[in-house]
């Protein structure tokens, strides 16, 4: 009769600890968690196509992805759309990081697919990843200036406009708004980078007024801000020391991708204008003659962008 009793506790006993975990209680963080890859793809919820602003085509020269070009330029409104990576780890008690990742393609063609693979290595340790698409503007083969500085401007427009709209949606998806940093590559390491200057832009329209553009951090590889062609307007942007913190990824000496770029001429003047405003910049060599890098979760540049991510999401404290 003893042995029954002992017996019937100890079942009573575990279905309690298993209601507990189904009504999502505090428990004890995975070993490994946001630094390794600790779930199975399968397990992170892909949720595609989420449209966040809706502009004006400008004179049908304009699209969101290189995928739908054709069909885009004959509308007289765009609606770009982005794309989700909820880990299992993200719930309603729990909100987790959010990581934003911005593709390149000159400001005129690229998708947001183009960062699944690092989107997935980051939900796979227990991030929020977004990946977006944005105005693209077909700027012919010789753009004068202007026109190339408009698709800059649409793109941070509907760049910013993401973020506004990731942060009014936080309780849908999960998301910490007091944790959030971008990536980009080459074009989106630009807007990367001036979003993180420039945030809330004054250009721009905000479509979701209360909610702000600016994040923790912001993370480049194959971009920069000084002495770049065609350079912005006067005034179109400044340093200040409460921009975002910066991890800027540069070719050092020669930039590949075509731009000119230099690390001595533009990477190190864009630190260094950073850094004089108060805010900081952290300026990492990339192998000479190369544009961009992988900046996947524990690939060949880990070790700067963990202690990065580290400090600047406060993952210590969560």
């Amino acid at each position: 009769m003893k042995k029954t009793y002992l017996y019937l506790s100890f079942i009573s006993l575990v279905l309690v600890s298993c209601k507990k975990d189904e009504n999502n209680y505090q428990q004890p963080l995975p070993a490994g968690i946001y630094d390794s890859m600790i779930y199975l793809q399968s397990s992170v919820q892909l949720i595609k196509d989420i449209p966040y602003t809706t502009r004006p085509n400008f004179q049908n020269k304009q699209y969101t992805s290189e995928q739908t070009k054709e069909a885009e330029r004959t509308q007289p409104t765009l609606t770009p759309k982005l794309d989700i990576y909820l880990p299992p780890n993200a719930n309603t008690n729990k909100k987790q990081p959010l990581l934003i990742m911005i593709h390149g393609g000159g400001y005129s063609a690229g998708d947001k697919n183009a960062w699944m693979n690092e989107a997935y290595t980051y939900s796979r340790a227990g991030y929020i990843c977004a990946t977006l698409n944005y105005r693209l503007t077909h700027k012919g083969s010789s753009p004068p200036p202007e026109l190339e500085i408009f698709a800059i401007q649409c793109a941070l427009e509907d760049i910013q406009n993401a973020i506004r709209f990731l942060k009014k949606n936080a309780d849908t998806y999960f998301i910490d708004t007091t944790r959030i940093v971008t990536f980009g590559g080459s074009a989106g390491g630009g807007l990367s980078l001036l979003n993180a200057v420039e945030f809330d832009a004054a250009f721009g329209t905000n479509d979701h007024p209360g909610m702000t553009s600016k994040v923790d951090g912001a993370i480049s590889t194959g971009a920069c801000i000084e002495n770049t062609t065609p350079p912005p307007p006067p005034g179109s942007y400044q340093y200040d020391a409460f921009d975002s913190p910066i991890l800027m990824f540069h070719a050092k000496e020669f930039d590949s991708g075509g731009n000119g770029y230099t690390w001595t001429g533009n990477a190190v003047p864009t630190q260094q204008a950073i850094n004089n405003s108060g805010n900081s910049c952290t300026l990492v060599a990339q192998p000479n003659m190369t544009h961009t890098v992988v900046l996947e979760l524990r690939g060949d540049y880990w070790q700067y962008l963990k202690p990065f991510l580290w400090e600047h999401l406060r993952i210590d404290e969560l």
